[in-house]
């Protein structure tokens, strides 16, 4: 468990609810010590130690300063290597309030970090701003950067996500991201009338602000840009595949 996911849960629940999620979670971590390794961090650029489960893989090995993995890291190689010293003169969106990625986007001019609760639009916490990705309440041509990672699998209406990211973009802009790798793309599910409609077996991934999971109403693959085509947007894989996972990173750029 990283100092960050631990000092944040002293600042948010007390350091009683920290020692028992220390507790609960910590031997499992102890078990794995042999997969732990020193490297630098591409997030934090500390010389760190990335732990893991006894049971972990790719996504579970967090560096223990920051908490970033691996879709993490080639995120934060992608922007440095992509903007470096530019980032001052962007003003950045990042898609998750409690992003190890905040070390490097805060750089920005303007940086304003996200998240998102049903019904709340517009509401703050901590800092970030509820907002739904599709009806975003940010004025056109707002942002020169928009980050997320594992955000667009869990939005039923993509189309609308891709032309809000559009919409709030400046020209040349660009949505940068990452999604479990699939190899097509397929609607999952669906909404019809207020309720989920599976088309695939229901699929929820792990997230720290939902212990019940959240629903994919997406798989993404590498055909995305043919299945759902945006006329304001260039949709094209940057970075990767890398890792075990064959991990990429995407970018939804706005023509100029």
């Amino acid at each position: 468990m990283a100092f960050s996911k631990v000092w944040r849960t002293i600042r948010q629940r007390g350091p009683r609810a920290a020692l028992r999620k220390i507790l609960a979670v910590g031997p499992v971590y102890l078990a794995g010590v042999k997969k732990w390794r020193l490297r630098r961090c591409q997030c934090c650029e500390r010389m760190t130690i990335f732990i893991e489960p006894y049971n972990g893989s790719a996504e579970s090995r967090s560096c223990l300063f920051c908490s970033a993995n691996e879709r993490y890291e080639l995120l934060a190689e992608e922007i440095r290597g992509r903007y470096g010293n530019r980032l001052s003169e962007l003003d950045v969106l990042e898609l998750d309030p409690h992003s190890p990625l905040r070390n490097v986007l805060s750089a920005g001019r303007t940086y304003v970090r996200s998240f998102y609760d049903e019904g709340c639009n517009g509401a703050q916490r901590d800092g970030a701003v509820c907002e739904d990705i599709t009806a975003l309440t940010f004025r056109d041509s707002s942002f020169d950067l928009i980050i997320s990672s594992e955000v667009l699998e869990h939005v039923p209406g993509l189309e609308k996500a891709f032309s809000e990211t559009a919409r709030v973009l400046k020209p040349g802009g660009a949505h940068i991201f990452t999604v479990p790798p699939r190899k097509s793309t397929k609607r999952r599910a669906e909404i019809v009338d207020g309720k989920v409609i599976h088309l695939e077996p229901p699929d929820y991934h792990l997230d720290p602000l939902c212990p019940q999971g959240i629903l994919a109403f997406w798989d993404i693959g590498p055909d995305l840009a043919e299945v759902i085509p945006s006329p304001r947007l260039t949709v094209r894989i940057v970075k990767g595949p890398v890792g075990d996972l064959g991990r990429v990173v995407w970018m939804a750029e706005k023509t100029k």
